[in-house]
């Protein structure tokens, strides 16, 4: 329980300052400009979080280089597998991009953090009605089309086991909507820190993101596109079993 109350209380502790500090900053800001400062400061605060449960994160790039060169005009989609409620922190910790999220319509809900994912342009995807389910979809296909990289989980919930799901063909929407760039995340560790079901939180855990070499959607054959659900999930997966 040790985990779950200092990661509760540094979270809330936390929430509440840069509330309190820099949401009026932002009200006061151009779209883009509070936009990005939003998600400065989320990953601020998710470092700390991290901190808070002793996390020993590690990152690895297949291609640093060829990260570093994408264009954000490009149209950026990290696809990521989605292991536990510690991901979203890891994942804005590890990356030197600032991201946004399409996460689960509930937690738009959540006292302060819901707050902070609108101001950073995250989506909230409600996969109980499909008509808006549809809608947030293409919500987040403007987004990224104007130059904001997200982040989805083509699971769509949390592994109950910790071994990665099979991935829904309508999450690379995003990218082959705006014939942009799919980037593959490979997350291990934030599991073995809280797994689905359970509030208990442990201390002192090895998180691991590897980030694989960005797919360009405009230079894969149509047969390729048509099957990039599982290409990417096969890259993850592989990634995955190959990490220490």
């Amino acid at each position: 329980m040790l985990g779950l109350i200092l990661a509760s209380l540094t979270g809330f502790f936390l929430f509440l300052f840069i509330s309190i500090i820099y949401l009026p900053k932002i009200w006061t800001m151009e779209e883009r400009a509070g936009v990005e400062y939003a998600r400065r400061k989320l990953k601020w605060l998710s470092k700390w979080v991290l901190k808070s449960l002793d996390v020993k994160l590690e990152v690895k790039y297949k291609d640093k280089n060829a990260i570093d060169s994408l264009d954000k005009k490009e149209g950026i989609v990290f696809v990521c597998n989605h292991q536990s409620n510690l991901d979203i922190p890891a994942i804005v910790t590890a990356l030197h991009i600032d991201v946004g999220f399409v996460a689960k319509h509930e937690m738009k809900k959540w006292p302060f953090f819901g707050t902070w994912m609108k101001k950073s342009n995250c989506v909230f995807l409600n996969r109980e009605n499909p008509r808006e389910g549809i809608k947030d979809i293409k919500k987040a296909v403007e987004l990224i089309k104007e130059g904001y990289p997200t982040v989805i989980f083509p699971e769509g919930e949390r592994s109950l086991t910790g071994k990665i799901l099979n991935f829904k063909k309508g999450s690379f929407k995003l990218a082959t909507e705006t014939n942009g760039v799919i980037v593959p995340l490979t997350l291990k560790g934030t599991y073995d820190i809280q797994p689905r079901g359970t509030l208990k939180m442990s201390r002192g855990k090895k998180v691991t993101l590897v980030v694989d070499e960005p797919i360009f959607i405009k230079n894969i054959s149509k047969e390729d596109e048509k099957m990039l659900s599982t290409i990417v999930r096969n890259k993850i997966v592989e990634n995955f079993e190959n990490i220490d």
